[in-house]
């Protein structure tokens, strides 16, 4: 097992549990103590976790965010699901916006053979253009963000304002029916905003565990996305005319 793997799996345990012990988890991936220090130096850095002697303790905040790496590693099926699902709707000559996040990235992979123009501030998607990419890919401008692995300041919302785009693809940490969709960056957001504005179809792309949470910085209403596409693991009892599970 990698150390992004492993992480990850620290992490998912943290989020259960509520705290850890450096002992247990140096014998369950049999590895040193000193390597299982790292990890927990790693969440919290984050912001996701506080070390305490002999292990660490989840911190429960709706500003914090895990890294590019770690939510890699989460729901992995479902986001392909998803993703399959979500190119279906994707048509040559179409103008996307794809959004910097781990199901988009899937997002990319089936469709960056079609003839369209992908909009995205988010340049992960530059590691998988290959020979067989047609779309014609154009990068936003801003400050990289190294958690999001995304362009997001002021620029980049000011690039966005100068296009219309057909269809975006949204990406988000929390949904709730009530509440709307979130994300713990406010920078983050406003360019979500940005884009929202910019697009006529604006389709949302969420796994089931980002149901029923709230983060810091609120993207917009359920109402505001033509679509929300979501996994078939998606609770039956949350229901919405603009849900759909990806099959």
């Amino acid at each position: 097992m990698n150390t992004t793997q492993r992480r990850y799996e620290i992490y998912e345990k943290l989020k259960k549990d509520k705290t850890v012990q450096v002992s247990e988890l140096a014998k369950v991936y049999s590895v040193s103590l000193m390597t299982i220090r790292r990890d927990l130096d790693s969440l919290e850095n984050q912001g996701l976790a506080t070390k305490s002697y002999g292990g660490a303790t989840l911190n429960e905040s709706s500003s914090n965010e895990p890294s590019f790496e770690i939510k890699e590693g989460m729901s992995q099926s479902d986001k392909k699901e998803i993703a399959i699902y979500a190119s279906t709707l994707i048509q040559d000559g179409d103008s996307i916006y794809l959004d910097c996040g781990t199901t988009c990235l899937e997002l990319f992979k089936r469709i960056h053979h079609k003839k369209i123009t992908i909009f995205t501030n988010f340049w992960k998607i530059l590691q998988y253009v290959d020979r067989n990419t047609k779309a014609k890919i154009i990068m936003a401008p801003g400050v990289y963000n190294p958690v999001t692995q995304a362009a997001l300041s002021e620029s980049t919302i000011q690039f966005f304002q100068n296009y219309y785009i057909d269809k975006a693809f949204i990406s988000v940490l929390g949904l709730d029916l009530d509440y709307g969709v979130s994300i713990p960056s406010m920078s983050d957001a406003l360019v979500k905003k940005a884009i929202l504005d910019s697009s006529n179809k604006k389709i949302c792309m969420a796994d089931h565990t980002k149901f029923h949470k709230k983060y810091m910085s609120k993207i917009a209403n359920i109402d505001n996305f033509d679509m929300i596409i979501t996994d078939n693991k998606l609770d039956d009892t949350i229901k919405h005319e603009n849900i759909i599970k990806a099959h």
